[in-house]
């Protein structure tokens, strides 16, 4: 379907993302690729710079700026510890853009910064704070690990991020250099983007963010929750009840959980599969010498994978700001079962798409796999309800593009009023 043009209705002249990669390699790299497509079924002109090369990426009806770089781990040493910390390339082109082509009914949108483009792209946008729009894909934008989480604790964090206990714990998911590296980056961020929150507004991919944003010292009043879009792989509904074996999706990482699944999963007696790629493959084939690994896969075969399959799984370690792999399944008809501590846990459980439990006792993790496996009347039920229901916990493409579109309108007006011009008309109230 297409759109009208969101510019007859108030809206941008263009829209300037920002992304440290080009194609879809995980949650966030994806939803930057379907809303330039959102956009662009609306007639909106559209920006795109991209950390990386830019190989693969084939879209013609973008202007495409693609900067050349590498993400840290894929550097030296010594280059992730100086051009990780402030790219003077990024910030040199995103500069000259600016410069060149801004007006005032640019926005510019940053939905990821801390692979590639480092805080140097903030000392850029400065300029232009006004009009930039930042997205809560994880909490890179005030805490220095991105995750508010203690990985060698394997706890949340509450601590207020560079706070003198935040500086003294290590929370790192490598060392304590590292964390006071990662500390010495968020802070250049905040410096040169004028602040904590130095942004116009942040989106949120959950409510349950803004706690978290908050004790970062974000004011409430510039985080504005987005749901993210969710079109499950497979659009009939999975029969689950016929079906035998747990799923896993995502990356094989030990903030996943991937170790949790394999070790209920062999305590269990019930097989396994694991979809995606990561450090801890070798790792999970030894605590689950049965468990099948598939790599990663396209929608096509995710979804045969999700065709077969009676649970998927869901079991990070941390608190998963949103959880696109479950709720993909749930819309699938797949029920999973999800850590606790994501924050869809208690909606997904609340609604009768899964369970959501402590992942990381493997005893009870294992016994939630047992139960469905054996029971499969209540496997029916959920898979009913999720396929049905999952769109109550979820945007659309289509929605979701809407409401980001209301933001960007919003920014518009409040710039429009701060500099004196009256506001553009629009058939929407101002976000």
């Amino acid at each position: 379907m297409r759109h009208e043009p969101f510019m007859s209705r108030g809206g941008p002249e263009r829209v300037v993302l920002f992304h440290d990669f080009s194609e879809a390699l995980g949650g966030a790299s994806h939803l930057v690729q379907v809303l330039i497509g959102q956009l662009r079924a609306r007639d909106i002109p559209v920006t795109f710079f991209a950390g990386d090369s830019g190989a693969n990426f084939r879209r013609r009806d973008v202007e495409f700026v693609a900067l050349g770089g590498k993400a840290l781990l894929d550097r030296s040493r010594l280059g992730a510890l100086t051009l990780g910390l402030y790219n003077r390339s990024v910030h040199a082109s995103a500069r000259d853009w600016i410069r060149r082509n801004d007006t005032p009914g640019t926005v510019y949108h940053v939905h990821g910064w801390s692979k590639i483009l480092t805080p140097a792209v903030f000392a850029a946008l400065r300029p232009v704070a006004g009009r930039v729009i930042l997205h809560g894909h994880d909490y890179f934008n005030c805490c220095p690990n991105g995750g508010f989480f203690n990985y060698a604790a394997e706890r949340d964090c509450a601590l207020v991020p560079l706070s003198g206990a935040c500086l003294r714990s290590q929370c790192d998911k490598s060392s304590y250099a590292q964390k006071l590296w990662r500390s010495g980056r968020e802070g250049l961020r905040r410096g040169l983007q004028g602040g904590v929150a130095g942004a116009s507004r942040l989106l949120l991919i959950h409510p349950g963010q803004a706690d978290n944003f908050a004790i970062g010292q974000w004011p409430r009043a510039k985080l504005f929750p987005v749901r993210n879009p969710v079109t499950p792989p497979c659009a009939e509904r999975v029969c689950a009840e016929r079906n035998r074996g747990v799923l896993f999706i995502g990356r094989i990482s030990v903030e996943k959980g991937a170790d949790l699944a394999a070790r209920a999963a062999r305590i269990a007696g019930l097989p396994i599969v694991f979809v995606g790629e990561g450090s801890e493959v070798d790792r999970i084939r030894a605590l689950n010498p049965a468990a099948v690994f598939v790599g990663r896969q396209d929608r096509s075969g995710l979804a045969r994978m999700l065709s077969r399959a009676r649970v998927a799984v869901m079991p990070s370690r941390w608190s998963e700001p949103f959880g696109l792999v479950a709720l993909e399944a749930i819309g699938s008809g797949v029920p999973a079962i999800v850590s606790d501590r994501a924050l869809v846990a208690g909606e997904i459980a609340r609604a009768g798409f899964g369970l959501a439990i402590d992942t990381a006792d493997a005893a009870a993790f294992a016994s939630a796999m047992a139960r469905l496996h054996a029971d499969d009347g209540q496997v029916a039920a959920m898979s009913l309800a999720g396929h049905a229901g999952y769109r109550d916990l979820c945007n659309s493409e289509e929605s979701w593009a809407d409401e980001i579109l209301a933001h960007y309108h919003g920014v518009i007006r409040a710039g429009g009023r701060a500099a004196g011009r009256a506001p553009a008309a629009t058939h929407r109230e101002d976000i």
